[in-house]
């Protein structure tokens, strides 16, 4: 049995599902696993904890060795019953898919403490945010795969082929229009403020295929249970990293943002940061500089997108701020990590 570990978990399904995935596409395999010390058929229960980074390691592996461009919206299709974890057979044994999608955003640290879900409702439409933090964050094939995953869900459980209102995407295109269509039914908009899918506040009533209020009652208490049991994060430096992260897909990443999240003052805030030998300014460089190396060594990245994306006003910002972390310009990193992928 694997130990809960104080870095960021998920939920051992993800590993399963996400391995057999490449495996079937032959970009991953046995020997793959071994290298994370797993047996090479492993079998994990699926309430089992493992760290993110075993998951972000398969997805470096699978995009080394020429998985397609569409590879997160393929795998996201292909999502299958016998892997699926316990919070969505949860959400799948509620009785409409609104009540599913409001026990995929208060369990989702059950799934994985590095992406959750956020709900806005505005005149009958319902965008569902996705939000991510590291090692998740900025890497676009894991966020295509999270909403082809979410819609895949949906369909599966409701019974219905349902259409998105809208899409968005924060990162650049990374394969063609047709491939986007072929998944969410709609065009998909690149380059936004938020990951997101956009469905009619109609959709929200759809009965669900597997209602079964017994045993979503059951299941509801082992779910709970395990969340309990998550390593608390009582760091508040860990917090607002992690609050900064998502922060910067929603825009809302000030220290009055972030003071409210917590429910304490901006002067507490700070006051605590101090105790803990930190600052806020210092946190937020720490993040951006991470998602700049991050981003930048994928292929397709456009430096102006990276720095919305960032939270920068303006372009040259950016270009000043970071060649004050690393002494030089985003443009000729980006050309080393390029070249230096092409050497491995």
């Amino acid at each position: 049995m694997l130990q809960v570990t104080t870095a960021p978990s998920a939920s051992a399904s993800l590993l399963l599902d996400l391995y057999q995935a490449l495996r079937s596409l032959q970009l991953v395999g046995p020997d793959d696993l071994l290298t994370l010390g797993l047996a090479p058929e492993p079998a994990l229960d699926l309430e089992t904890r493992i760290p993110v980074a075993w998951l972000v390691r398969l997805w470096q592996l699978a995009l080394r060795r020429g998985a397609p461009a569409d590879l997160g919206l393929l795998l996201g299709q292909r999502r299958g019953l016998q892997t699926r974890g316990p919070v969505a057979n949860l959400a799948a044994l509620s009785a409409t898919l609104g009540e599913a999608l409001e026990l995929f955003c208060r369990h989702s640290p059950v799934m994985s403490e590095c992406e959750s879900l956020r709900v806005e409702r505005q005149a009958g439409r319902v965008r569902i945010v996705f939000l991510f933090s590291a090692p998740l964050a900025g890497l676009p094939p894991v966020c295509e795969y999270s909403l082809s995953s979410a819609l895949c869900w949906a369909r599966q459980m409701s019974g219905v082929r349902l259409l998105p209102l809208a899409v968005g995407l924060r990162h650049a295109a990374l394969a063609g229009p047709a491939n986007y269509r072929q998944v969410f039914g709609c065009a998909v908009r690149f380059g936004e403020a938020q990951d997101y899918i956009e469905m009619a506040e109609a959709d929200m009533q759809l009965p669900m295929v597997g209602d079964n209020a017994y045993l979503k009652g059951l299941l509801q208490q082992r779910v709970s249970s395990m969340q309990a049991q998550l390593p608390a994060h009582s760091s508040l430096r860990q917090q607002v990293l992690r609050l900064i992260e998502q922060g910067l897909v929603s825009g809302e990443f000030s220290v009055a943002a972030l003071a409210e999240r917590l429910q304490i003052s901006r002067q507490t805030l700070h006051r605590h940061l101090r105790e803990e030998d930190c600052c806020f300014s210092e946190l937020l460089a720490q993040v951006r500089r991470q998602q700049a190396l991050q981003r930048l060594a994928q292929p397709g990245c456009r430096v102006e997108a990276l720095s919305r994306e960032l939270g920068f006003s303006e372009p040259s910002a950016f270009y000043k701020a970071f060649k004050g972390w690393f002494g030089q310009s985003p443009k000729a990193y980006q050309q080393q990590a390029g070249a230096a992928s092409m050497i491995e």
